[in-house]
């Protein structure tokens, strides 16, 4: 009787499937069905020499900022992070994002010479890191700019483990309009404008791809030289290419090449599918400060790029797309850049444990009671400068910085945050002294 009784059932469940299959229209076309996939794409887009004073809407900064509707786009969709520090200059900022590790432990701490601005072979890379944990789920890129190793090693960045490399592995350009690329080991004479070249690429290389793929988009721009972008990028047609014009006017052109470079920026996120888009994250960056002959108030102050304070090393950090569910938020939290590299691994599902110095942030993608890190850290060596070359570290309401010609400053960077009130010989206020003691022992247990 159970033998029959299952049978029943059997030819009960195949009738079933054919009604429903016979119950389309004989029009329908066939539906596309994509991979199930929990394997999140990352777009990681590293902007060189912009801060807070030319772009966004960081508070009470005013001003002329430049035109970016895309970047905008993304960062109401997602989250604004004001409180990030980076390195204030580009090498040791990169060597902090691809490795987790402070400068004092890569070595990586200028630009100037090779001992403070080339990575060490033997250091793990994110990408590396990420197809490590992950039995080489992701296709990996780097487009664009290097600047972590030696000018004459032509494959750098694949000998990291970067799956593939096309750009620029110095730290600028001579002409936006006629450089050297390298791909693949090999260089050539480019004259497409840069910014345009470096996305032209980004989107020939995603369209390649069929596994899930990490993007990693560092752009030269806005950095020097300043040359006027091709008119289609930018909103100015009256723009002159005038040498003397453009020397005359550098913040018009720094702004258009910021402006140029959206654009791009909305072009790559436009060539991606829907579903690409879907599955996402979208992290842009700066990597330091505004440089000093194009900065405005209030860091031209104190200082900008190359310096610790604010205006070399709090920039600019968005991220927006899948799984971020804070929308047009603007998160106070301290970050520093070694945090990105646990966050990209936490996105890449190759784990969500903190690494070296770095914390993850995707926690606060969808919670803004997540635990946060209560001080951040960044420095600057090898740049044979004892009058910026030093270190800073703040905590969530005061902020040290010591050079290394022995130059102090204390800041109540909470109400301060222009860094107009340097407390370090304030001997009277209390709170004042017990927060530069924490700040020193800090740093001496790092």
């Amino acid at each position: 009787m159970k033998k029959y009784y299952s049978l029943f059932i059997s030819a009960l469940i195949i009738l079933t499937f054919s009604i429903i299959s016979c119950s389309k229209n004989s029009n329908d076309t066939p539906e596309t069905v994509l991979p199930i996939t929990n394997t999140t794409n990352i777009v990681f887009i590293l902007i060189d020499d912009m801060g807070w004073d030319v772009f966004g809407n960081y508070p009470n900064i005013s001003g002329t900022k430049a035109t970016t509707p895309n970047i905008d786009a993304l960062a109401k969709d997602g989250i604004t992070f004001i409180n990030f520090w980076t390195n204030p200059v580009c090498s040791p900022t990169r060597a902090s994002l691809l490795t987790g590790k402070y400068s004092f432990r890569t070595g990586v701490g200028g630009v100037q010479t090779p001992p403070t601005a080339t990575l060490q072979s033997n250091e793990i890379v994110i990408q590396k890191y990420i197809n490590d944990k992950t039995s080489n789920k992701y296709a990996t890129a780097l487009i664009g700019k290097w600047h972590v190793s030696s000018n004459n090693t032509l494959t750098a960045p694949e000998n990291f483990g970067i799956n593939y490399f096309s750009g620029i592995l110095t730290g600028a350009i001579p002409d936006y309009y006629n450089w050297t690329q390298t791909s693949n080991g090999v260089q050539q004479s480019v004259t497409t404008y840069a910014t345009t070249q470096l996305v032209d690429s980004s989107v020939n290389w995603i369209k390649q791809q069929s596994k899930p793929f990490f993007l990693w988009l560092a752009f030269n721009a806005p950095h020097t030289p300043f040359h006027r972008p091709p008119l289609n990028l930018i909103s100015n047609q009256s723009l002159s290419n005038n040498t003397a014009t453009i020397n005359a006017n550098r913040y018009t052109y720094y702004l258009a090449s910021i402006e140029a470079m959206d654009n791009e920026i909305g072009r790559l996120i436009s060539s991606l599918t829907a579903a690409q888009k879907e599955n996402t994250v979208f992290v842009i960056m700066g990597d330091n400060g505004t440089p000093g002959q194009v900065a405005q108030a209030p860091y031209t102050t104190n200082g900008t790029k190359s310096t610790l304070f604010q205006g070399g090393i709090n920039t600019p950090l968005i991220i927006s797309g899948k799984n971020i569910t804070r929308k047009n938020v603007v998160e106070t939290a301290l970050v520093q850049a070694q945090d990105l590299f646990p966050t990209f691994a936490a996105i890449a599902g190759a784990g969500n444990e903190n690494y070296k110095d770095g914390i993850s942030i995707t926690p606060l993608f969808t919670n803004a009671d997540a635990t946060k890190r209560t001080y951040v850290y960044t420095e600057q060596f090898g740049q044979s400068s004892p009058s910026t070359d030093g270190y800073t570290i703040r905590n969530s309401n005061y902020k040290l910085i010591h050079l290394e010609n022995g130059t102090e400053y204390l800041f109540k960077i909470s109400i301060d945050p222009f860094e107009q009130y340097n407390l370090i010989s304030n001997t009277s206020n209390i709170e004042a002294q017990e927060n530069l003691t924490q700040l020193r022992l800090l740093k001496t247990n790092l």
